[in-house]
């Protein structure tokens, strides 16, 4: 009787210490150690300024929320995978990539040499497999994003009244690439390509510049319910739709490329108030002339051999 008490109580004890020795994993909400080339967050905040390490991957659940009065680096070479669903929502700073020229300063812009990659971290990824970037009106206009491939996002860059600035990234395979609503954001040297939508802008308060983009093969290139947006020296061929305008108030898109110099041809790849049987509303005209004869050569991502390497 008493050796079976006692190995009752060896075998209590071994469940004891199982238990309290090997724990049930569970998510990171913080970050993990140096030595990690994997970082996992789900559910995280900042709480302080915080600069990723470009040889690291980082996975992001859900959401990833950058408050006010902090600011996220996300420097090159890093690569950011997003579960589905999964958001960064900016209501601090962000600042993706290779860092522009401060304006009013003599010095030469950095060259980029090294690409950001947000991308889903679905198997067999699909266009809305994370919600993508919302700048939730921070009012702020130190955000930038610079070299960087996104792709595989509901909106890739969800942009509400504040004004980064997105050049020389490529962004393909969202349902849309770039909204643009109250923002005065400048958007430049991108290519943004085979997604549902390219670029849409809304609010007629705002000054939005896109401007030497290659946006092509986009399902619409450009939707806009913002006339007052600056839209000039960008190659806009290829898409089904180039330019879909959804507004009452006629819009000015001069010095584009369209794909060729048929004015038959590129009135055909608009649509704006000459077409009845495709709008259920009163819409304004798009005035597309003078335009570009040829493809405008310094329109787009300058740097194709680091996207071949990225992706290959």
């Amino acid at each position: 009787m008493k050796i079976r008490f006692i190995h009752y109580l060896l075998f209590f004890l071994l469940g004891l210490t199982i238990g309290t020795g090997c724990t049930t994993p569970d998510t990171i909400n913080h970050l993990p150690s140096e030595e990690d080339s994997e970082i996992v967050l789900e559910d995280y905040q900042l709480t302080e300024d915080e600069t990723w390490e470009p040889e690291k991957t980082y996975i992001v659940n859900r959401t990833l929320e950058i408050p006010q009065n902090t600011t996220l680096n996300i420097p090159p070479g890093t690569t950011v995978k997003f579960g589905r669903d999964a958001r960064i929502t900016v209501q601090g700073i962000l600042k993706i990539g290779t860092p522009l020229a401060k304006i009013g300063t003599p010095l030469a812009q950095e060259q980029v040499t090294q690409l950001v990659h947000l991308t889903s971290d679905n198997v067999g990824p699909t266009p809305g497999d994370w919600n993508g970037i919302f700048f939730d009106h921070t009012h702020d206009l130190e955000s930038f994003i610079r070299g960087a491939v996104i792709e595989y996002a509901t909106v890739a860059l969800d942009i509400k009244t504040t004004s980064p600035t997105v050049a020389e990234c490529t962004l393909r395979l969202n349902k849309t690439a770039i909204a643009l609503d109250g923002s005065d954001a400048h958007i430049h040297h991108n290519d943004i390509l085979d997604n549902n939508i390219g670029i849409r802008t809304i609010g007629r308060q705002t000054l939005p510049r896109i401007e030497r983009n290659s946006i092509t093969k986009n399902e619409t290139g450009i939707f806009s319910e913002n006339v007052q947006s600056i839209i000039q020296h960008n190659n806009l061929n290829a898409n089904v739709f180039a330019l879909r305008l959804n507004v009452k108030f006629d819009f000015v898109v001069i010095n584009n490329w369209w794909g060729n110099s048929d004015a038959v041809e590129i009135m055909d790849a608009i649509i704006d108030g000459g077409d009845p049987g495709l709008i259920t509303k009163q819409i304004g005209k798009v005035l597309y002339e003078p335009f570009a004869d040829a493809e405008i050569a310094d329109a787009g991502f300058p740097y194709p051999t680091l996207l071949t390497e990225l992706l290959k």
